[in-house]
């Protein structure tokens, strides 16, 4: 909201720089015309549960400290809770992408419960500002080193560590994300000849089995086997069950077989 009203250049009503003009100015229906658009766009922002709760204020500054003294809360527990997760954000098999996202929507969320120290005093020379800015993206780059998969990124965190002076955080995140690409090729590459041997081999059963069932039996004439498999020669296994055995058509041919074989 407070960079909302900002982009509109209205939050000098609500901070109080532009104060209410005298009575009489020609000024005032216009600052009270702002200010009754304002109190529209924070009653708008608010939940329509609490909005009933909201005290009728025709400012809006008074609003706005009336808000800030009722929901705001203590921001120890939930810098806290911030750094717990910053401390326990892996990355565990996500993408590059996707743990740097993690992690930065944890940066931005305590950036605005912990706001970066400032200089205050007026003629400043020593660059404090600049220095603390830079020891907070050293920090941010270490936590987003140690949270990396050791077995896949070991290596390449080592060499980053070891450089004087380290990398920017940017620069960190596009040599990472460069290198998890050419592990994707290399694994592209690498298991490509897999598929393919997979391929070869599932093909040449199916090219046997369709050489097998064009077998022809010489005794049953049935195909898928030959004499020496015929159970009709050697015998039915034990697993045959109660199945049907044979019809009427072989049972002939076998009985016509052996009264030649007999005479």
């Amino acid at each position: 909201m407070k960079r909302s009203l900002r982009a509109r250049r209205k939050w000098c009503f609500i901070d109080g720089t532009i104060v209410e003009p005298e009575e009489g100015s020609s000024d005032l229906e216009d600052w009270w015309t702002v200010q009754a658009m304002l109190v529209s766009w924070i009653l708008n922002t608010i939940e329509p549960t609490l909005r009933t709760t909201m005290s009728y204020l025709e400012t809006a500054k008074e609003m706005w400290d009336d808000i800030k003294e009722r929901f705001s809360v203590v921001n120890g527990p939930r810098i806290h809770q911030l750094k717990s997760e910053l401390a326990q954000c892996k990355q565990r098999g996500l993408s590059m992408v996707a743990y740097y996202g993690k992690l930065k929507a944890l940066w931005d969320d305590l950036a605005v419960h912990e706001p970066a120290l400032t200089c205050t005093c007026k003629g400043c020379t020593c660059g404090l500002a600049g220095k603390l800015e830079k020891r907070k993206e050293e920090e941010r780059c270490h936590t987003f080193l140690m949270g990396l998969d050791d077995a896949l990124y070991g290596t390449i965190r080592s060499n980053l560590l070891a450089t004087d002076p380290m990398p920017s955080l940017n620069k960190i995140y596009s040599i990472l994300v460069q290198e998890e690409r050419v592990r994707n090729i290399t694994q592209e590459r690498e298991e490509r000849p897999e598929v393919m041997a997979l391929a070869v081999q599932a093909s040449g059963k199916v090219k046997g089995r369709e050489n097998k069932n064009k077998i022809v039996c010489t005794h049953c004439n049935r195909a898928g086997h030959d004499e020496a498999d015929c159970f009709l020669l050697i015998g039915y296994p034990e697993w045959w069950g109660d199945r049907p055995r044979n019809d009427g058509k072989i049972a002939a041919r076998g009985r016509n077989q052996n009264r030649s074989g007999g005479t």
